[in-house]
């Protein structure tokens, strides 16, 4: 309806205008099929799920279970893994351990061992004289054994056990004597087993200690648990080492002496022995101090020696030199001057 037919609004005695609510019928008709048409376009419920049996409810239970316990598992074993390769890190060998000194005290010998790790056990064995007064004899049984010298090594874990040994034995050098008048240099040798020996010098040139390294039959497991060594040794006792020492000097003195023989003998020419007794006289024209020789104008040569050349008095240091010479049947000759206080011993070449 419009504005104009409907009714005015009531009001109350204080003018308030009262509310009406009206019904008006609505004029169009509408088609219920139009109305709920939308019902066809959703989707159709599915029916409610069946509640699970007992048995399938356990079995669902144990599925779950099952899975729990593999995951659980899994942790456990990548946690062990990693607790494993951490112990591995911990756990891997040192490069070197230091078991400390030793001795045997009879022969006078300090020791120091090292145990080494490079994919296999080495050993570094440094052997030395107790006090340096000892030096002597150590350095002459070192650089001359008497007979063969052994170490046998023995390798201990914390308890005091026994975990691996090891014998070295130095060999005996049967060649000949080293000149004693030229200094040897220390060369490295090698025992029978293969271990590398070196004798080191200290600074007045003897041997004051003995180094060798060579391989432990330790496996890695002993290796790991060294803890302290001891060792036991054929070498001299301290008297032993003096008399050896004392032999070696004497060894060596007579050495000297024969090298010394030798020498003077490689200047002397051989001598012919003579028919009789011979006189004369003579010119030395010329000298050889190098040789000892003296020669004269009739071609004689006289061996002087080098001594007899270099002590000369002073009157025979010029030629050409006028001589009378004096020989016996073994050649053996006195040479004189007019003009000289001294006379000369030689041997008369030819």
């Amino acid at each position: 309806m419009s504005d104009a037919e409907r009714p005015a609004p009531e009001e109350n005695a204080d003018g308030e205008v009262i509310s009406r609510y009206e019904v008006v019928p609505y004029a169009e008709k509408t088609n219920d099929a139009d109305l709920y048409s939308f019902r066809a376009s959703l989707p159709v419920p599915e029916p409610p799920a069946e509640a699970p049996t007992p048995a399938q409810r356990a079995l669902a239970d144990r599925k779950k279970i099952i899975l729990i316990a593999g995951i659980a598992g899994l942790a456990f074993l990548f946690i062990a893994l990693v607790a494993l390769i951490a112990s591995k890190k911990q756990e891997s060998e040192a490069p070197f351990i230091d078991l400390g000194p030793n001795n045997v005290a009879s022969a006078g010998l300090a020791g120091r061992l090292i145990a080494k790790w490079d994919g296999k056990s080495e050993y570094e064995l440094h052997i030395d004289p107790l006090v340096p007064r000892q030096i002597p004899g150590f350095a002459a049984v070192a650089g001359n054994p008497p007979r063969p010298i052994s170490f046998d090594l023995r390798m201990k874990d914390a308890s005091g056990n026994v975990l691996c040994q090891k014998e070295i034995v130095l060999s005996v050098d049967t060649g000949a004597q080293a000149n004693p008048e030229q200094a040897q240099p220390q060369v490295p040798t090698q025992t029978v087993g293969g271990d590398i020996v070196q004798n080191v010098a200290g600074t007045d040139g003897q041997i004051d200690e003995i180094v060798i390294n060579g391989q432990l039959p330790c496996p890695v497991k002993s290796y790991k648990r060294l803890a302290s060594w001891d060792f036991a040794s054929s070498f001299p006792t301290v008297p032993e080492q003096e008399d050896w020492m004392r032999h070696e000097e004497s060894v060596e003195a007579d050495l000297r002496r024969k090298a010394a023989e030798a020498r003077a003998k490689a200047f002397i020419p051989h001598i012919r022995p003579l028919p009789a007794p011979i006189d004369g006289d003579d010119v030395i024209v010329f000298d050889n101090p190098s040789k000892g020789m003296v020669e004269t104008k009739a071609g004689r040569l006289f061996f002087v020696g080098k001594d007899g050349l270099r002590g000369r008095a002073p009157g025979w240091q010029v030629f050409p030199a006028n001589i009378h010479f004096h020989c016996d049947m073994k050649a053996f000759c006195v040479l004189t001057r007019s003009d000289a206080t001294t006379s000369l011993q030689a041997r008369l070449v030819h």
